[in-house]
């Protein structure tokens, strides 16, 4: 694994309650949390290569000074090279919709649930349907698994937190043991049934409305099979495609990247040039000028960005130099 190489990107899904990453069309599954120290080390332990650039995809809700927060932790978490796009901004990149079909997406996640009819990169129609997501789900299951089971003792939290995980359980399996108790995934579709329905109805309206040429289900909760056959049963050529927003988030990191290594290697030029210049202007040059030169150098040579501020110092530093030079000369 190369330190040295600096095209290593990731894209980041960033979820409440888990977020995908993305490297081209390299997917990894869900990771829970959200902390991007650690998603920048899974990152790098399943791509197999230092991860320097990353775009991030956030809720279109975000606001101004959240994005910033949330700059400044990547910064911590080790990344070098930051943007965060919305989850809108990531669908269209990944979509790559050029013929400017109309392409329904139904964003159905953990904290929302979201419709949106793309035509282009150009947003036609959007809807948040309301207390249909996976949060809510899990509240429902919760407060059904304390009244079945009178569990009303645990924690609320703790409780909130099992009700997830045997929800994501059930995704791949019939049943769940826990506690001696038996809960069937059939016991779940019966809670979350009249919800997914629900969301249906405004999913067909747009359907009828709109005539998208695609139809594209994506988030966690698209892999709860309650969900999926629902909306298959909507549009038989129901597309499911978890890693939509992480792999439009890659496309970016991608290109932010490429961006970002086109400029190093452009500050690196200018260094090697600043270095000549200054090595025919040795003779000229006082012990005092030569220690500082030398530790500039080493402080823009050693950052893995070559700090520009630092380039255009030695480059002012050389024309002193050259000016000073100049009128010995003369």
């Amino acid at each position: 694994m190369s330190m040295t190489n600096l095209n290593a990107n990731v894209g980041i899904d960033l979820g409440s309650n888990a977020s995908k990453l993305a490297n081209d069309n390299k997917i990894i599954a869900a990771i829970d949390g959200s902390d991007l120290l650690t998603l920048r080390e899974e990152s790098e332990v399943y791509f197999d290569e230092p991860v320097f650039s990353c775009v991030v995809a956030v809720p279109d809700s975000m606001t101004k000074r959240a994005r910033e927060d949330l700059i400044f932790k990547a910064k911590k978490a080790g990344f070098k090279n930051i943007n965060v796009i919305s989850a809108r901004e990531a669908m269209i990149k990944a979509l790559e919709n050029k013929n400017k079909e109309k392409i329904l997406v139904y964003d159905f996640g953990a904290s929302k649930s979201e419709i949106i009819i793309f035509r282009g990169d150009e947003v036609l129609d959007a809807e948040i349907i309301n207390d249909v997501s996976g949060d809510e789900f899990d509240k429902i299951f919760a407060q059904w698994l304390s009244e079945r089971f009178t569990l009303n003792l645990i924690d609320k939290n703790t409780l909130l937190a099992r009700a997830m995980r045997i929800k994501i359980a059930l995704s791949t399996t019939d049943f769940v043991t826990w506690r001696d108790i038996s809960i069937t995934r059939d016991d779940f579709e019966r809670l979350v049934r009249f919800s997914i329905k629900r969301a249906s109805h405004t999913v067909e309206r747009f359907l009828e409305c709109y005539k998208p040429s695609r139809f594209i289900l994506t988030g966690g909760c698209s892999e709860i099979p309650i969900v999926r056959r629902v909306f298959r049963d909507l549009y038989s050529n129901l597309e499911l495609d978890l890693g939509l927003i992480a792999r439009g988030a890659s496309i970016d990191a991608r290109l932010l990247s490429s961006v970002q290594q086109s400029q190093k290697l452009d500050r690196q030029l200018k260094l090697r040039e600043i270095r000549s210049e200054l090595m025919e202007l040795e003779d000229f040059l006082t012990r005092k000028q030569k220690d500082r030169i030398y530790f500039l150098f080493r402080q823009a040579e050693g950052l893995l960005t070559n700090d520009p501020a630092l380039i255009k110092l030695l480059e002012n530093l050389t024309k002193e130099i050259k000016k000073e030079e100049s009128g010995i000369k003369n």
